[in-house]
């Protein structure tokens, strides 16, 4: 599962997007559209972090590369307007396979055709409003849940 930042210009967010995706080891996080600070100073800082801490980030210049690049299954772009969807069941169906989770940053937002076969979701239960600081932080928690449950399903047994 890779969990995608789209466009962002803010050092401080693309890092902190970054060691939010780190605290669970099995999403793989992604930059996509990097520009301004984000793309000057954040990438290199990231990939310290990234390099330091022995977990993997991938950089892409555009959406499209999630198929052509890392052959993606699936594509979820996260939106208010998208169709509501339960996460827990989603992470079941996803952890495992090649499922790109795109969320803007909040600077710029993808165009529609940038968003060509990708399924517009949001989050069940989750306010709307949402940053994606904080919204990184509600989807790295719900698998972290998941993973746990999932743990402790398997001891049980």
């Amino acid at each position: 599962m890779y969990i995608v930042l789209y466009s962002p210009s803010s050092v401080q967010k693309l890092l902190d997007f970054l060691k939010t995706v780190y605290a669970v080891n099995r999403p793989v996080p992604v930059i996509v559209k990097p520009f301004g600070a984000a793309a000057q100073i954040g990438i290199p800082e990231a990939h310290k972090v990234a390099y330091r801490l022995g977990k993997p980030l991938i950089v892409l210049p555009e959406l499209a590369d999630l198929s052509y690049v890392l052959r993606c299954d699936a594509f979820y772009y996260l939106t208010e307007d998208g169709k509501e969807v339960d996460f827990s069941q989603l992470v079941g169906e996803a952890l495992n396979k090649r499922v790109a989770l795109v969320m803007g940053s909040g600077d710029r937002e993808p165009s529609g055709k940038e968003l060509e076969g990708f399924e517009v979701i949001w989050l069940k239960g989750v306010p709307t409003g949402m940053p994606c600081t904080a919204l990184t932080g509600i989807i790295a928690y719900e698998i972290f849940k998941y993973l746990k449950h999932s743990v402790d399903l398997a001891g049980k047994v």
